[in-house]
C-alpha cells in the first residue's frame, strides 16, 4: 500500500508531465514542425498515461487536455488533424463538445473520435448520430490506436483555398468547394450532399436516401438522417436542403452553385 505522501508525489509528476506535454504541442507548432496535431481530452487523463506514452513513439505532436475551457481556447490557436473525446466528459460530454467543434466551421475540420468503456449499440449510434468520423474503445490496446491512427491520417489532406469559383465536389477526399473556401465532410454526409447535388431536380425520401448512402432501409426508421442532414445544413445554410411533406429532400442548387 502506498502511503498518502507517496500517491501525492505521483499526482504531482503526473501532473507536471501532462502541463509539459501541452507546453512541447504549442512549441511544436509555433517552430512550424510539419507533424499532426493530436487531441486528447479527458477529464481522467492519468488513465489514457499508457496510450499517449505509445502514440508520442510515432507522432511528436499530442495534447492533453482535462478541461473543455481548456480545449477549446487551445483551438483557436491550432487547428488539431485529430481530436479524442471521452463520451463521459463533465460537465458536458463528447457529443456537447462536438457540436460546439461543428458549429465553428473550421476551413479543415478535424477528425473526431469518440471512446468510451461502453460498447453497446446505443451508445455508438449517439456518437455517430453527432457527426463523429468513429466511436471507438481501446483504452487496453494502444498498439491498436497507433495502427488506427497511421490509417486515418492517411486521408487527412492539407487544404489550399481554391480561387472563389462555383461550387465543386472532391469526390477522392470528400471535400466540398463552394466560393473558394474548402469543407471537409464525414463521409456519410458527404454521400448524402453528393446524392442530392448530383440530382437537385428530384425528392429523395427517407427510404431512398437509406438505401442510397446505408444500402439499409431501416435506417429510415431512425433519427440518423435528420442528423446528417442537420449538420450539412450547418455548414451551408438552412436553405440548401428543402424538404417537403411526403416527397422527401432535394438540393437547392441555386443558393450553392
Amino acid at each position: 500500500m502506498f502511503a498518502c505522501w507517496q500517491w501525492n508525489l505521483i499526482n504531482v509528476m503526473l501532473t507536471f508531465y501532462w502541463s509539459s506535454l501541452k507546453l512541447k504541442s504549442q512549441t511544436l507548432l509555433l517552430m512550424g514542425e510539419d507533424q499532426p496535431l493530436i487531441i486528447f481530452v479527458d477529464n481522467s487523463v492519468n488513465r489514457i498515461f499508457k496510450t499517449v506514452e505509445t502514440l508520442k513513439k510515432s507522432f511528436k505532436n499530442i495534447a492533453v487536455f482535462s478541461q473543455e475551457k481548456e480545449f477549446l481556447e487551445h483551438l483557436d490557436n491550432a487547428i488539431p488533424d485529430v481530436v479524442f473525446l471521452n463520451l463521459d466528459l463533465q460537465p458536458n460530454d463528447a457529443v456537447t463538445i462536438l457540436k460546439e467543434i461543428n458549429q465553428r466551421h473550421y476551413p479543415s475540420m478535424p477528425f473526431v473520435i469518440i471512446y468510451s468503456d461502453k460498447n453497446d449499440d446505443f451508445v455508438q449510434e449517439l456518437a455517430f448520430n453527432s457527426g463523429a468520423d468513429s466511436f471507438i474503445n481501446f483504452h487496453n490496446k494502444p498498439a491498436v490506436i497507433e495502427l488506427f491512427l497511421k490509417n486515418l491520417l492517411k486521408r487527412r489532406v492539407k487544404i489550399t483555398p481554391l480561387p472563389k469559383r462555383e461550387l465543386m465536389i472532391d469526390n477522392e477526399r470528400y471535400l466540398i468547394f463552394k466560393n473558394g473556401n474548402a469543407f471537409q465532410l464525414p463521409r456519410k454526409e458527404f454521400k448524402l450532399f453528393e446524392l442530392l447535388y448530383n440530382n437537385p431536380d428530384k425528392f429523395f425520401s427517407k427510404n431512398e436516401i437509406a438505401l442510397h448512402i446505408w444500402q439499409n432501409e431501416l435506417v429510415a426508421g431512425k433519427r440518423t438522417i435528420d442528423v446528417h442532414i442537420y449538420n450539412i445544413r450547418q455548414f451551408f445554410g438552412k436553405r440548401v436542403i428543402q424538404s417537403q411533406k411526403g416527397r422527401g429532400y432535394r438540393m437547392n442548387k441555386k443558393l450553392i452553385g
